[in-house]
């Protein structure tokens, strides 16, 4: 008997396409509220900006924790937003 059991198969979901260029795409930076993280996160909206200047960043901070879940959130990246960058901590 193997004391850690079997854990039940992950399912797999569709990878999403990759945009072929950022210009004129609208990129949201999801902050999931890692400790001590926002200012990182601020600076790298930043120089996002500054090195591709026709993209629009969006910073926005997750609700709840890492591991809970953001439908509004989702929702509204799924309607305005290109792509996401999610930062999970360290």
């Amino acid at each position: 008997m193997n004391p850690a059991g079997q854990p039940p198969q992950t399912p797999l979901v569709p990878r999403a396409a990759r945009v072929d260029t950022l210009e004129g795409k609208t990129v949201y930076i999801v902050d999931a509220k890692y400790p001590l993280t926002h200012q990182l996160f601020e600076e790298m909206q930043k120089v996002l900006a500054e090195k591709f200047p026709k993209t629009t960043w969006i910073l926005k901070e997750k609700a709840g924790t890492y591991m809970d879940e953001d439908p509004k959130l989702w929702a509204e990246i799924k309607a305005q937003g290109h792509g996401m960058i999610i930062g999970v901590g360290h």
